[in-house]
């Protein structure tokens, strides 16, 4: 069964891609409402900036491996030891599974960190004031998270990829949970700007046509090798 996931991934293609072309499609016009969207992008681009310059590795490794760690807790699986280095690290447990090898690459890690830190402090306090801080760390996060993720997924197949079932069902995987995550978060940063339900429906569309198109690709090859063996 070991061609099972590579099928998979092949399969999932075509939907990845009419994803990515349907979330900028939703994301591009919401964003584009600066009165709004301004501390997030402020922030997103400082991130940008950061990634630029080289820094910040030794705290995306940390994420990286905390996320593993909290995947495999929310699995059941006991966490052994989590090591952390400048440049690298790993996290020890006692089994794993696609979702815990694959979790740090579309989980969010310090924006998730940052969206809870200022939901508890609403309860007990007036955070009003300080939400342009929030978007502005919400921006930075993501941007961290996006950046340094697609540095490891565009670099050397990674160990996490192969433990889930190898490049080729994960990375199509990964983009699709990404472009669901980043359109759940500006749906949660901005209930005004963005329909979920007209994402959705405009990603359905879009991965329709990506299939009609390959099946159409796949009818031509097949006829035009009739027509040359027949000959």
């Amino acid at each position: 069964m070991r061609w099972l996931k590579p099928l998979i991934g092949i399969a999932l293609a075509p939907a990845a891609l009419a994803a990515v072309w349907a979330t900028g499609a939703a994301l591009g016009p919401a964003l584009g409402k600066f009165s709004a969207t301004a501390p997030l992008l402020g922030g997103a681009v400082a991130g940008l900036l950061l990634h630029g310059l080289g820094r910040g590795r030794r705290l995306y490794v940390t994420a990286h491996e905390l996320t593993h760690a909290l995947a495999a807790v929310l699995s059941g699986v006991k966490v052994r030891r989590i090591s952390v280095k400048k440049s690298s690290g790993y996290v020890l447990l006692d089994s794993t599974n696609a979702f815990i090898s694959l979790a740090p690459y579309f989980i969010p890690f310090y924006t998730l960190a940052v969206s809870a830190a200022f939901w508890t402090a609403g309860r007990f306090w007036p955070v009003s004031p300080y939400r342009p801080w929030f978007l502005a760390a919400a921006g930075f996060t993501l941007a961290f998270h996006l950046l340094h993720t697609a540095d490891i997924l565009t670099g050397p197949v990674q160990s996490d990829l192969r433990k889930a079932g190898g490049a080729v069902f994960s990375l199509p995987l990964l983009v699709l949970l990404n472009c669901l995550g980043l359109a759940a978060a500006l749906r949660l940063l901005f209930p005004g700007l963005l329909s979920l339900r007209a994402w959705w429906g405009g990603m359905l569309e879009a991965q329709a046509a990506a299939y009609a198109a390959v099946a159409g690709a796949a009818l031509y090859v097949f006829n035009t090798a009739k027509i040359y063996l027949r000959t």
